[in-house]
């Protein structure tokens, strides 16, 4: 599997229904929604009722929102029936709350996924990955867009990868972070199943764009 999941972060928020729509209308299934709380990461991006326009407006597609908050349960009452994925960061709690939100998520029939920064090691989150709908990696530094890449996510990547595989789990994994028509190729090539593509597909949007990164 070879899919993007468009993050709409540096998109004009007077513009958010038009260009997920059109993405839509272009065949992107799933699009990445970013959630900040200005405490957890130094920034805020989409709002809940911005959110909400785009799911009353737009066709149905999966809304992966990734949710870089510190309030983990409030956040989590407030988005699980907006959202189909539900992404909070290991990094944002402790271990006792991260096995409550795995029960609270499994009680509710809700998609969960967890993300990690770039310096937590993969071997961190292996223990809950059987609990887990989506493993997150994240690429960047969270909480802004336009930043570089960093290479090493390729072997944390393969590395994940190859222990899904090894032990038959049914988990995603996801990229983000300074993802374009450079790199996206090699992130496929490591494991990635869902990648998401921001800054570099708001720059240059169209549907040739969009269909070389699903190559």
């Amino acid at each position: 599997m070879r899919k993007i999941s468009p993050s709409i972060l540096d998109v004009k928020k007077e513009n958010l229904v038009n260009y997920v729509q059109q993405l839509i209308d272009w065949g992107v299934v799933n699009v990445h929604y970013d959630v900040m709380d200005n405490i957890f990461v130094p920034n805020v991006a989409l709002q809940y009722k911005e959110i909400k326009e785009i799911k009353e407006k737009c066709s149905r597609h999966i809304m992966d929102i990734h949710l870089m908050v510190k309030d983990v349960f409030g956040y989590y009452e407030m988005y699980k029936k907006l959202g189909d994925i539900l992404t909070f960061h290991f990094e944002a709690m402790s271990q006792d709350d991260l096995q409550n939100l795995i029960a609270l998520a499994k009680k509710d029939q809700t998609k969960l996924g967890l993300a990690i920064k770039p310096n937590t090691p993969v071997e961190a989150i292996i223990p809950y990955l059987k609990h887990l709908s989506l493993l997150l990696i994240m690429s960047v530094e969270p909480g802004f867009g336009g930043q570089k890449f960093i290479e090493n996510s390729y072997d944390k990547v393969k590395k994940l990868s190859d222990y899904i595989k090894q032990n038959h789990l049914d988990c995603i994994i996801q990229i983000d972070g300074g993802v374009n028509d450079q790199n996206i190729k090699y992130c496929y090539d490591a494991g990635v199943n869902l990648a998401v593509v921001g800054s570099f597909l708001v720059k240059n949007f169209n549907q040739e764009v969009i269909k070389s990164l699903i190559k």
